[in-house]
């Protein structure tokens, strides 16, 4: 393998080992060593997805977020081809295939857009920000074009089942060049709907008028669902999903997305469920001693609803139509009242929905009435998933809290990296039951400002949610150094 010089070896809690630059202005290197995972939620959906055989196409790679654990869950009869005309990037992904001992990926150097010719790819701070452009410039790096039907054509691949396409703005003539292929070719597609602060509607009407129909995958569970034309989506919601009808129907078939959407109402069983999988948690103790919602009262619906949405057993139909009612019960509710336990709830059923915006929203509101004496006496779901199985122990109202505020820091952006905190991170990271993630976010907030600081005892040492240990104790990150 290739020595490379200036770069970090990072390993994702997927188990997958990525070669980033060892910057802390490149967008990977920096999320990789905050949450040790990629912040997008189809990281976690596509390796469930795809099963061994498939063939894969990565339009625009990078160092291979997606590519690297696709291809180990492709296993030796499946294949990723990688495409990532940038030259740095590239070499890393060509290194971290070698390090993983994955031979199922071609990394290919060139870009896709509706010719076949040569461009300019514009400079950026950090690689996955760069787009092609017909001007050239000293800082600019001249690429080599292509077109997906030329691709089909040369690499004669038969039949694709998912392909990935994120561009920087040239989805839209990737497209144009690859009409043949999306016509004949039924694969599922994900590509990027928002780059920076931009919503191209374009890129969704341009499939469907090829004959696809318009997805978006549920945070909460692998499932994907119908976006409606012209909906509004959440400003968090970067990549959609597009597939033909044949496609959709082996995806209903299959438990991962939701055909005819159904009303959904709480019956006797859904509403004796709601309080049951509240108790089976590893809080569930803990709210023995509170005072249980009328049956049949909306904030008790609420919770059936969302208990009904956890039933794995129940048809994708069913819990997304359970989840919806929960969330417009919520809603309600909580424009009603200042009721904690009711916000901390919301903020849960509206991020397993991908309402994001409500989530954070709910989560500020209990920063600012968490400021007085905090009384829960009504039971509730905690803001933040992995809470579930964290037992409060004798101080509920302080696990509550904690919960929140680790939520609110990961709801508010998709990393530290792009937004101002809330919250005061030196005060949560020394709070118990609070994740070793918010200490790598407080520490990497000021190392990327340029202080330099000795790493804190708890990055030098390994745990379930901490994986790179090694890592932080080598003295390698930027502008770290660790005390002997």
């Amino acid at each position: 393998m290739e020595t490379i010089a200036d770069s970090l070896s990072i390993r994702m809690s997927n188990g997958t080992t990525l070669l980033v630059p060892a910057s802390l202005d490149t967008i990977t290197t920096y999320i990789l060593l905050e949450q040790e995972s990629w912040f997008e939620k189809e990281t976690e959906f596509l390796p469930r997805l795809l099963t061994p055989g498939a063939t894969v196409l990565d339009i625009g790679s990078n160092v291979g977020v997606y590519s690297l654990p696709l291809a180990r869950c492709l296993g030796s009869t499946g294949k990723v081809y990688s495409y990532e005309p940038g030259v740095q990037p590239r070499r890393l992904l060509e290194n971290s295939c070698v390090l993983n001992n994955l031979t199922n990926i071609c990394v290919l150097g060139h870009a896709l857009s509706n010719r076949v010719g040569r461009a300019s790819l514009a400079p950026a701070v950090s690689s996955e920000l760069r787009s092609l452009t017909e001007t050239s410039s000293n800082d600019g790096e001249t690429v080599d074009v292509t077109a997906l039907d030329e691709e089909e054509r040369i690499h004669q691949w038969g039949r694709i089942d998912f392909v990935k396409i994120d561009a920087e703005g040239e989805e839209r003539r990737i497209l144009e060049g690859g009409q043949r292929f999306f016509a004949q070719q039924s694969p599922l597609v994900m590509f990027e709907v928002k780059a920076q602060d931009r919503v191209d509607k374009g890129i969704s009407d341009a499939f469907c008028s090829l004959g696809y129909e318009i997805f978006r995958l549920l945070p909460g569970a692998p499932i994907l669902v119908p976006v409606i034309p012209d909906e509004r989506l959440d400003t968090f919601e970067l990549n959609l999903f597009a597939a033909k009808p044949d496609r959709v129907s082996r995806l209903v078939d299959g438990g991962w997305l939701v055909g005819d959407e159904i009303p959904w109402l709480p019956n006797a069983d859904a509403r004796s469920a709601a309080l049951e999988l509240l108790r089976r948690q590893a809080f569930g103790p803990a709210l023995s001693r509170m005072t249980a919602p009328a049956v049949g009262s909306p904030y008790h619906d609420a919770l059936a609803g969302y208990a009904q949405w956890r039933l794995e057993s129940s048809r994708p139909s069913e819990r997304y139509a359970a989840l919806r009612f929960s969330h417009a019960v919520l809603r309600q509710l909580c424009g009603s009242q200042n009721q904690l336990e009711w916000f901390s709830t919301f903020a849960r059923v509206a991020w397993d929905l991908g309402d994001r915006e409500g989530a954070t929203a709910a989560l500020v509101k209990i920063l600012a009435l968490a400021k007085g004496n905090v009384v829960i006496t009504q039971p509730f779901w905690p803001a933040g998933p992995r809470f579930d199985q964290t037992a409060p122990g004798s101080n509920i109202a302080h696990w509550f809290v904690v919960s929140a505020l680790e939520q609110l820091e990961r709801a508010a952006g998709h990393s530290s990296m792009f937004v101002q905190p809330y919250i005061n991170l030196d005060w949560l990271r020394q709070q118990p039951f609070v994740s070793t993630e918010m200490e790598r976010r407080h520490v990497l907030r000021f190392l990327r400002g340029g202080k330099r600081l000795a790493v804190p005892r708890r990055l030098t040492q390994p745990a379930i949610d901490h994986v790179n240990a090694d890592l932080w104790r080598s003295g390698v990150i930027p502008n770290t150094f660790v005390n002997q």
